[in-house]
């Protein structure tokens, strides 16, 4: 590695990125939602978006080159086309949550690339923290998970953006600004979660903008490791 560069191959935020596209990979191949899907098209921009992250993967550049490279600039082409191919076009009736799930996980892939630029604007350094989008959001519902012992469910906003959050955290109170993690979704009886409290209670100028690492929690560094680990190492 030249000196003054990124360590582009083990950069969390591109090892994440690689996850995401995997994660399209196997929604595009098991396709099963209810609107036409063009595989043929959607698969080989899958397969454009794994050749451009290898590229930057094994680029090595400063993060400020980076982020103005062709490939960088071609992914979000291409990531802007995929969204346009997978993600429904009209509103959808309720559906039941495996399907519920495979909709959050292509959203949460498809905002995984289509952030990585900014996500690399961030700096050099290689921060767990620096590989997912995580903002200050405000609580404005929390009930009990319905068949759980401990979960709860609670309903976040920041600006126009709604998450949910299925939390083993009892101390969460409407009002409260926290920062949440967008992480894969993943369900919980039923319900989907797409997002991890990753803070306690901050200020509330914090809502709807990126939260400084030093109000994260370990926990949310962890999950992201355990992300980029299921990244092959070449």
């Amino acid at each position: 590695m030249r000196g003054g560069s990124m360590d582009t191959a083990k950069d969390y935020r591109i090892l994440v990125a690689l996850d995401a596209v995997q994660r399209l990979s196997r929604r595009v191949r098991q396709w099963g939602l209810p609107w036409p899907l063009n595989k043929s098209r959607a698969a080989a921009l899958v397969d454009e978006v794994k050749r451009l992250l290898l590229r930057i993967r094994y680029s090595y550049l400063p993060a400020e080159m980076l982020a103005d490279t062709p490939e960088v600039r071609k992914l979000l082409e291409v990531t802007s086309e995929l969204r346009e191919l997978l993600l429904p076009k009209q509103p959808i009736p309720k559906l039941e949550a495996p399907r519920t799930l495979a909709i959050a996980e292509m959203r949460y892939s498809l905002a995984v690339l289509a952030g990585l630029r900014n996500r690399i604007l961030l700096g050099d350094e290689n921060r767990p923290e620096y590989a997912v989008d995580v903002i200050g959001a405000e609580v404005v519902r929390v009930q009990h998970l319905e068949g759980s012992r401990n979960l709860f469910v609670a309903r976040v906003a920041a600006g126009r953006l709604g998450l949910t959050v299925v939390t083993n955290l009892s101390s969460v109170r409407v009002g409260e600004v926290r920062a949440v993690a967008i992480l894969p979704p993943r369900e919980f009886l039923g319900v989907v979660s797409e997002a991890m409290f990753s803070s306690d209670p901050i200020d509330k100028r914090f809502v709807g903008k990126r939260v400084p690492p030093q109000l994260l929690s370990d926990e949310l560094r962890s999950q992201v490791i355990a992300i980029a680990s299921r990244v092959p190492s070449s």
